[in-house]
């Protein structure tokens, strides 16, 4: 037996100190990869969060955005008032999108405006229009798809 202080070690002594410590390491790195697993969750969760949040942000600018440029497509600007909904949305995109997704948004606004100040179309020659193809909301789709699919592969 040894004297080391206060403490006297005995053979017997050693085999508990080593079991306790085992104990201790696997109790911390439990708790450690425990923390690990639940901080990468908590992350994926926003992502995902902000994910769903931006999809319907796009959703509501594009369902508002052809509904106004459908009325300009066939009328004369009368009432401002049916601009602001679009305006407000894409102030709410400005505030999380990307400069890509901002721009594009711009683009369709400026399009609704100069859309009113063109000639009135004949709901045939609108139709027309959609038949060939004619989408001026396809960029800006195509643009919220990309920031999406870039943002859901960090999931």
């Amino acid at each position: 037996m040894t004297l080391l202080g206060p403490l006297s070690l005995s053979r017997e002594t050693f085999p508990a100190l080593a079991a306790l410590c085992g104990s201790l390491v696997g109790a911390f790195g439990s708790s450690v990869s425990t923390w690990i697993t639940q901080r990468r969750q908590d992350r994926r969760d926003l992502l995902a969060k902000k994910v769903f949040h931006r999809e319907q942000l796009y959703s509501d600018f594009i369902s508002e955005s052809a509904r106004v440029l459908v009325d300009a497509l066939g009328n004369n600007f009368k009432d401002p008032n049916k601009l602001i909904t679009a305006y407000a949305l894409r102030s709410r995109i400005r505030l999380s999108s990307s400069r890509e997704v901002l721009a594009s948004a711009d683009a369709v606004v400026k399009r609704i405006i100069n859309a009113y100040s063109e000639p009135n179309l004949t709901p045939e020659q609108i139709r027309t229009r959609a038949l060939d193809g004619d989408d001026p909301l396809k960029e800006f789709s195509e643009i919220c798809r990309a920031e999406l699919d870039s943002m859901q592969s960090g999931i």
